[in-house]
């Protein structure tokens, strides 16, 4: 005898998943949710911030720092701090000399090659902040100008570093633009040679008495300094 074919009610339909089962449900939500309060707790544990914040940060670090989800995003908002440059002055045997300056926005391109360069300035500033030993900011320092002492084929290089302002809505009201030259102010870092040997400014030469980089800036930021993230 024959088997009948199964019926539309008893067939499983195609292309339909079978339903989670309660448990993996309640697995997934708070996988869902862990995710969605860790991309939170992110942001706003970024000084200034709460005690609770802070707490909360020391449980989503390793996850956030797995994920690649720890940006720096106060350089976005609410107060996005300053931007900074690296300009450059080279030295060369026949006595020429020649300037530059990274992250430069029409040689550095594609837009991905700007941005790495930026991080780069960028990340040599932190170490400019005062509280950092000095020896961090001097060897960055010489890294940087070994490498544009070769790329170049220079005899020395002079670093400066620039910390570019935001203006503040009442200056931007007032006309300011993004460009005006009161918001540009330079540190310099040293002169470098191909020898070896370098010209250091006090504030840091790892001799020196103080054990902290002195702000240069300080006295002529505004009143009210955009935070650093």
């Amino acid at each position: 005898m024959e088997t009948p074919p199964p019926t539309s009610e008893s067939a499983p339909s195609a292309g339909i998943l079978p339903a989670w089962s309660l448990r993996t449900r309640w697995i997934v939500s708070l996988l869902l949710l862990w995710h969605l309060s860790a991309v939170v707790v992110g942001p706003a544990a970024v000084a200034p911030t709460s005690g609770l914040m802070a707490s909360l940060w020391d449980w989503y670090q390793p996850y956030l720092d797995a994920l690649y989800l720890n940006h720096g995003y106060h350089f976005f908002a609410p107060e996005p701090g300053p931007s900074h440059l690296i300009r450059y002055e080279l030295g060369f045997a026949d006595g020429t000399e020649k300037s530059g300056l990274f992250p430069h926005k029409t040689q550095h391109q594609p837009r991905l090659l700007y941005h790495r360069h930026f991080m780069l300035s960028e990340h040599l500033s932190q170490f400019a902040e005062p509280g950092t030993p000095p020896e961090y900011l001097l060897a960055f320092s010489r890294s940087y100008a070994s490498h544009l002492l070769v790329e170049h084929h220079a005899q020395q290089v002079k670093l400066i570093l620039v910390r570019h302002l935001i203006p503040r809505p009442e200056q931007v009201l007032a006309g300011m633009t993004l460009t005006d030259k009161s918001l540009y102010f330079e540190r310099p870092l040293g002169t470098f040679r191909a020898d070896g040997t370098a010209d250091l400014p006090k504030q840091i030469t790892p001799a020196n008495d103080s054990p902290t980089i002195p702000d240069q800036t300080a006295e002529r930021l505004p009143e009210r300094a955009p935070n650093r993230r």
